[in-house]
C-alpha cells in the first residue's frame, strides 16, 4: 500500500499496541503520532477526526477513534490484523 503512513494512537490505548506491533514486526515503516503526548498531536488528530467522513458515526459520542491508520489521503479506523495483512499483502 502507497503513500506517507502515519498511526495515530495512545499508549493507553490497547488497540493501538497491537496495530504498532504489527507494523514494527513486518518492517512497515510509519510515523507514530501519541495523540495523548502534546497538544499539538492531539489537534492534529481531533482536525481529522472532526472533519473526516470515517468518523460520522463516531462523532458526538463518547468514542475516541484511534487507533487511526492514514495512508496518504486514505483512513483506516481500528484497523484488525486481518485487515492490516491483507493491506500490506504481508504473512
Amino acid at each position: 500500500m502507497e503513500g506517507n503512513k502515519i498511526l495515530y494512537g495512545s499508549q493507553h490505548c490497547p488497540g493501538c499496541g497491537i496495530v504498532k506491533e504489527f507494523l514494527d514486526k513486518n518492517n512497515i515503516e510509519y510515523t507514530y503520532v501519541d495523540i495523548t503526548d502534546s497538544m499539538k498531536n492531539l489537534k492534529e488528530f481531533l482536525k481529522i477526526r472532526d472533519t473526516h467522513d470515517v468518523y460520522r458515526g463516531i462523532r458526538g459520542r463518547s468514542i475516541v477513534g484511534i487507533p487511526m491508520l492514514k495512508i496518504g489521503e486514505e483512513i483506516i479506523l481500528g484497523p484488525s490484523e486481518e485487515m492490516l495483512l491483507e493491506m500490506f499483502k504481508t504473512a
